[in-house]
């Protein structure tokens, strides 16, 4: 997985962090790009990748009626952050964060959601 995250920092200068986590939030794999200091400390990132995962979980009880959802992004002052379900067995998450000035919905689309396609394929 620590591959995959460093595939990902790879696709675009605008994404500072990728981390992949399970179902429950813990993570099983996280990089930064190059250069970039975090915005959280070690407890505080793990706290926010349990609350993305229990934010993404409820939004399953809707998929009967809407479909899978394909990703979210949240924007903040300082960053733009995004999750993005990897819809295989295990239901991980992708948790990707992007300078504030990047347009994540076009990375992701274009980008990101091809590679998760590709990975999976070739699982």
């Amino acid at each position: 997985m620590s591959e995959f995250c460093r595939q990902v920092l790879e696709l675009d200068p605008g994404i500072r962090f990728a981390g992949v986590a399970n179902k429950n939030g813990r993570l099983a794999a996280a990089r930064y790009r190059k250069g970039v200091v975090p915005l959280l400390d070690k407890s505080r990132l793990e706290l926010s990748v349990v609350q993305s995962a229990i934010r993404f979980n409820t939004r399953e009880s809707f998929e009967q009626e809407l479909g899978k959802a394909l990703y979210t992004i949240t924007t903040y002052e300082r960053v733009k952050r995004a999750t993005v379900p990897i819809h295989d067995d295990k239901k991980r998450l992708l948790l990707v964060s992007f300078d504030i000035t990047a347009r994540p919905g076009p990375i992701i689309r274009k980008k990101i959601l091809p590679l998760i396609e590709e990975k999976l394929r070739g699982a």
